[in-house]
């Protein structure tokens, strides 16, 4: 049976010497798998158009299990991406996250949402560090864990401008007057936590203008990092990337 189906590649794995299996995402938050034979064959001209943020109309025959792919009409390369090796490398981190909140069977239309929203804009020259803060905000509770930015974790103080560090002791922000009821929290500016807590709660459709300092994103960052490896033991490969890549500035 031929299959059509609208999506953005999210894994692509090679498969013997001259196969890859790629994973879309479709246009409905379905993960689909394909085998694609010979993309590796430079002939084939699907070596270019099988690999990660490709954005087309893959068309496959699909009989039992996984479908064998036939043509791909591209719609969009996302080709500014790689450009620049931090974006693609931020990118990259967007795209794992998603992948793996995701089960095999499960559908979000949300999440592919999400993927199209952080590939338009790392395209259209936005920060691509700031839109992988946004998918980790987005994606935690499908790990299974959730964090808060806008009180005290001891006090229950919600002035803001008080939280200076995030305490994993206590599983949130702490203000000033108690940090030293944790001398291993992670001290980090107020603002960081100002601006984490927004772009938790604001919609994606409602984010438009972005203009944020690189010291506060790098915290961002950092602490996004943190709580992904405390809370749900997970690394990603694109952050693994990122780090040798600052590792050599």
């Amino acid at each position: 049976m031929l299959e059509k189906q609208k999506g953005i590649i999210i894994k692509s794995v090679d498969y013997g010497e001259s196969d890859k299996i790629i994973t879309i995402l479709n246009e409905h938050g379905a993960k689909i798998p394909i085998m694609v034979r010979r993309a590796k064959k430079s002939k084939t001209g699907l070596q270019a158009h099988t690999q990660l943020f490709v954005y087309g109309l893959f068309i496959y025959n699909k009989w039992k299990g996984m479908g064998t792919l036939s043509s791909i009409d591209v719609i969009n390369q996302y080709y500014q991406l790689r450009l620049d090796i931090f974006d693609s490398s931020y990118a990259t981190l967007c795209v794992e996250a998603i992948d793996r909140s995701l089960e095999p069977n499960e559908v979000s239309l949300y999440h592919y949402k999400l993927l199209e929203f952080v590939l338009n804009k790392i395209s259209e020259g936005n920060s691509a560090q700031l839109m992988s803060i946004i998918v980790l905000l987005k994606c935690m509770n499908k790990f299974g864990f959730g964090a808060f930015f806008d009180y005290c974790a001891i006090t229950g103080d919600t002035d803001q401008s008080k939280l200076i560090a995030y305490s994993f002791k206590y599983d949130g922000t702490i203000s000033e007057t108690v940090l030293n009821n944790d001398p291993y929290a992670l001290k980090l500016s107020n603002k960081t936590f100002y601006l984490l807590d927004i772009l938790q709660k604001l919609p994606i459709d409602k984010m438009n203008h972005f203009n944020i300092n690189q010291a506060l994103l790098d915290e961002m960052s950092e602490l996004m990092i943190m709580l992904y490896r405390e809370y749900a033991g997970m690394y990603f490969k694109g952050q693994k990337l990122i780090n040798q890549l600052k590792r050599l500035e």
